[in-house]
């Protein structure tokens, strides 16, 4: 496996698990404040923590596929 997909892989699970925890579920205030601030400063935080979340879960299909990409290209 090369050395790039399974770094990228491990940076997409690190992401998914911190981002998908602490934005998605605890609700931070300061990721939720940081997401309305990017996205659009009229959205309520359920909204931003439902965006943290699902960006969260497209990252962690991201690093799946890195791994087993890398698993079968090495």
């Amino acid at each position: 496996m090369g050395i790039g997909y399974l770094l990228g892989g491990i940076a997409c699970f690190i992401y998914a698990v911190l981002v998908g925890y602490f934005a998605g579920i605890k609700k931070a205030p300061m990721l939720i404040k940081m997401t309305k601030k990017k996205l659009n400063k009229n959205m309520s935080d359920e909204t931003a923590a439902k965006i943290a979340l699902g960006m969260s879960i497209v990252m962690l299909a991201i690093g799946i596929f890195l791994l087993v990409y890398g698993g079968i290209k090495g």
